[in-house]
């Protein structure tokens, strides 16, 4: 996955950043995401990955039940996460790879995603390719996620 994202303000980042290990609460600051089902049957359980410009990436299992969202922040994916940061752009990029969690697709398969940025600071912050429109930030609302076919 590549983002390559237009960055007009300042970058907001972690001062000491550790992109060899998970970085708990990514989101915090500039921050691009993918969440993806992979199984089209169950879009309840789907994946989160998010990398910063400063390189620093998380991965995470979700499973949205009745009595609300169980995360599991022990979910190792194997990803990897680079970036750059340029005049005016940002490019963040993420190697997952395929396994048991996320198979590699088949033609005619369709995965339930959705892409996020978060940049900068405020309640202005936060993009999506398939907005939520929940009256707080959520991106986790499955039902609103666009899918993508494999051909």
């Amino acid at each position: 996955m590549r983002f390559v994202c237009r960055q007009e303000e300042p970058v907001t980042v972690n001062p000491n950043p550790q992109p060899g290990t998970k970085t708990p609460r990514l989101w915090d600051r500039d921050v691009c995401e993918i969440f993806i089902a992979p199984n089209g049957k169950t879009p309840d359980r789907y994946f989160e990955f998010e990398a910063s410009p400063a390189g620093e990436w998380l991965d995470i299992a979700i499973t949205l039940t009745p009595g609300g969202r169980e995360t599991n922040f022990e979910f190792q994916s194997g990803m990897s996460a680079a970036a750059s940061v340029l005049a005016k752009q940002t490019i963040v990029c993420m190697t997952i790879p395929w396994s048991t969690c996320i198979p590699k697709p088949q033609s005619g398969d369709r995965w339930r995603v959705n892409l996020f940025r978060c940049v900068g600071l405020g309640d202005e912050r936060y993009l999506a390719w398939q907005p939520t429109y929940t009256d707080e930030p959520n991106f986790h609302v499955p039902e609103v996620f666009g899918e993508l076919k494999f051909s």
